[in-house]
């Protein structure tokens, strides 16, 4: 026997075995998890040309102008740590798929304090960990200074009228006012008032708050899904919590979309506990700290309304849950209000381009029109998919199942129609997904994980001009996850399809479905299907003419010489 078979035996009888006690095996591949991450927190200190003047260490990315030649075997090595800790998540997420809902409950307790622990004991990690992979973190600490210690409004006073404030030369976005809700400004204020000026306080007390926020949104995706499916809360409850991209990307740069994601899980728990208008509540909160909540919230609206039994009660709902969100949004806004400024810096960052998918198609059709009415046409056709996406959903609505489906849709759609696209949106995408893992959707949050994590966190910083990063990174990152999806969602819809179309075409009469003979096709449906292949024929054939120069000089040749005979 070859030794390649050999170990491939032997690889083989160790899963078995290992996947015959679920719960020693999470422990054995948390604990293998646990030294990459430790590999994972000692890496960056080796990068040069960091910022290390605080404490604790500042490590995002290097300064400007440093150069990825200077230390290729080092940049090697962080990627294949990464690659290693996405392999060991994969390995978990099976092995925690092993066990069977007619387990015992004794079984799946094990397997799920496994799970907790370790969950633990990574945010714990990413709490110390100083590889900082975005600089969000302290334009919250500043933007809760500015409204906390100098009493002004951060939704219009960017940080450059406080140049002598500690943390003004640290992370980016100085001269952009605060582009959230009214909620974060208040939530940051909050915690920057407690730290006061102390760096290492800010910084541990805004990390420590959204790090255990997560911990908070580990315990309702298990409490949720293990009330609507259970047997499956221990999957749930590994595929988000033990997740690298949340864990490197969204917990250890202390995001608030975490913030975000807890108060729309609080309003699903709420809505399961028939507290319809406090589920709204959170819903509304959730919205004021990221807009992107938005559609979420009328999706929810629209189910608690036609939900009522007759009409009186669905009008006496509908009129309850607008009077509650307008007062909730306005009585926020009120001590922060000054006019249509209030919004201005939001709106400029969302004409912006980053990496996104709108702005390839926007720069692709740049080059054949204007660029102003590309932007135009990009943005109204993206606006009109996901208006209609969502109105979809609101009319069809009508039991938990569809407002976790709309959800998580729409948790997806909204961030990938924006022009302003970062890792760190999807996270409230798996955080939902987590909750209802359909097949399809939970693949491919798995590929969209791994992609936005590697290719967008680590890879993209590879040295290649911006003019070949930019379409490459987006294609990289969003390209697998959004073919696989399309693929899987055609082979389940195709063979239906096919059915639909055979029997629209045959016209089976009764009689013939009962001997199994098929019938003619009528006539007017001979012209429809002969209409639609010659269509399907002509037009790729229109379109490759037209882009090659020699076909076309070729066509114009002989539609010359047609009209001379026929002329």
């Amino acid at each position: 026997m070859k030794y390649p078979e050999i170990l491939l035996r032997k690889a083989r009888g160790i899963w078995e075995t290992a996947i015959a006690r679920p719960a020693a095996a999470i422990v054995g591949i948390g604990c293998v998890t646990t030294l990459a991450y430790v590999l994972f927190m000692i890496l960056p200190f080796f990068i040069p040309a960091t910022d290390r003047t605080n404490f604790p260490p500042y490590l995002a990315l290097p300064q400007t102008g440093f150069q990825l030649e200077d230390y290729y075997v080092l940049y090697l090595f962080i990627c294949l740590n990464v690659l290693l800790i996405f392999a060991l998540y994969l390995v978990a997420f099976r092995a925690t798929g092993a066990i069977s809902p007619a387990s015992s409950s004794e079984d799946r307790l094990r397997l799920t304090r496994a799970i907790v622990i370790f969950s633990a004991l990574f945010h714990l990690m990413m709490l110390l960990t100083p590889f900082l992979l975005s600089t969000d973190i302290f334009d919250y600490i500043r933007h809760g200074r500015i409204f906390a210690i100098y009493g002004e409004n951060p939704l219009l006073v960017p940080a450059t009228y406080f140049p002598n404030d500690q943390f003004f030369g640290l992370g980016g976005w100085v001269g952009t006012g605060s582009v959230y809700g009214s909620l974060h400004v208040y939530v940051t204020g909050m915690l920057a008032r407690i730290a006061g000026d102390g760096f290492a306080a800010n910084f541990f007390l805004f990390k420590g708050f959204f790090v255990g926020l997560d911990m908070a949104n580990v315990w309702l995706i298990w409490r949720i899904t293990k009330r609507l499916y259970p047997g499956m809360e221990n999957r749930a409850l590994l595929f988000y919590s033990w997740n690298p991209f949340i864990l490197t990307i969204v917990v250890a740069n202390a995001h608030n979309d975490i913030l975000m994601l807890t108060l729309v899980l609080a309003g699903f728990m709420l809505y399961l506990d028939k507290r319809l208008m406090l589920g709204a509540l959170c819903l509304t909160l959730a919205t004021l700290v990221k807009f992107i909540t938005l559609p979420i919230l009328l999706v929810y609206i629209a189910l608690v309304i036609r939900q009522q039994k007759g009409l009186l009660r669905r009008l006496e709902a509908g009129f309850g849950l607008a009077c509650l969100t307008s007062a909730v949004i306005v009585l926020s806004y009120l001590p922060l209000w000054a006019g249509r400024e209030t919004f201005e810096y939001l709106a400029t960052v969302g004409q912006k381009t980053n990496f996104t998918i709108s702005a390839l198609i926007r720069d692709t059709a740049a080059s054949h029109i204007q660029l102003s009415l590309s932007n135009i046409m990009v943005q109204a056709t993206l606006g009109a998919l996901l208006a209609a996406y969502l109105l979809w959903h609101i009319k069809g609505v009508r039991d938990k199942d569809g407002l976790l489906s709309a959800a998580a849709g729409l948790a997806f759609l909204t961030p990938l129609a924006l022009f302003w696209f970062q890792p760190w949106y999807l996270t409230m995408a798996l955080g939902l997904v987590a909750i209802r893992p359909w097949r399809h959707m939970l693949t491919a949050a798995l590929v969209f994980s791994f992609s936005v994590m590697f290719f967008d966190s680590f890879w993209w910083h590879a040295p290649v001009s911006m003019d070949i990063q930019k379409p490459l990174r987006v294609l990289v990152v969003f390209g697998p996850p959004m073919l696989l999806l399309a693929w899987l969602k055609g082979r389940e819809a195709l063979p239906l399809a096919g059915n639909r179309l055979l029997n629209w075409t045959l016209k089976q009469s009764t009689a013939n479905r009962q001997t199994g003979n098929l019938a003619d096709p009528s006539r007017l449906r001979l012209v429809v299907e002969l209409g639609v292949l010659a269509t399907a024929a002509v037009v790729p054939m229109a379109i490759i003419v037209s882009t090659s120069p020699n076909l076309r000089n070729l066509a114009e040749l002989l539609l010359l010489r047609l009209r001379l005979v026929f002329g």
